[in-house]
């Protein structure tokens, strides 16, 4: 096929924040419960299975990616949706800043680099959520994030290491820091 016939991939266009609401704009790959990571691809404009997880495991929250950001692994920006339901594929939503947690991932060639996970949750979440996210991101869900990401990159042959836990400030810092310049 070529270039002039290629599907014009739908994130291209998309900023990193919504210019009217300057919510983050999410655009989900894998739901919540899914038993395999998928992959939004550009050059096809289409999502792909990317990685099938082991019999048991599933993506704990929705996990999607901002347009317009590029981080150190030279993929978009990752984002953790925190909601209770699954949501589909290619879904965007416009999301509030929770935190972030930090971390870096090794690759099997040695090559280290940041490969931090912000979080957040729909503007649409039915419960309103303080500006404090403390209660919305208690120890134990961070734990039980860091363990999902740990074990899911061991299991590719990557060693993911946390690093710490920032508030809504410090996961927008990381978005500005990773904005794509045109």
């Amino acid at each position: 096929m070529d270039q002039a016939a290629r599907p014009v991939p739908a994130t291209d266009h998309l900023p990193a924040f919504d210019p009217e609401s300057g919510l983050v704009n999410t655009v989900l790959e894998t739901p919540k419960g899914c038993p395999g990571k998928l992959k939004y691809e550009p050059g096809l404009g289409l999502f792909t299975l990317s990685y099938l997880l082991p019999p048991g495991q599933v993506f704990p929250h929705n996990f999607g990616f901002i347009p317009g950001t590029e981080g150190q692994d030279g993929d978009p920006l990752d984002l953790l949706l925190i909601l209770d339901m699954p949501l589909p594929t290619g879904l965007l939503v416009q999301t509030r800043l929770l935190g972030v947690i930090m971390a870096e991932r090794t690759d099997q060639n040695g090559k280290t680099v940041r490969n931090d996970r912000l979080l957040g949750v729909p503007d649409q979440a039915r419960e309103p959520i303080a500006d404090d996210p403390v209660p919305v991101l208690s120890r134990q869900l961070l734990e039980d994030i860091e363990a999902f990401f740990i074990d899911y990159n061991r299991r590719r042959g990557r060693h993911f290491r946390p690093l710490g836990v920032g508030d809504a400030d410090d996961a927008r810092a990381i978005l500005e820091a990773g904005l794509v310049k045109s």
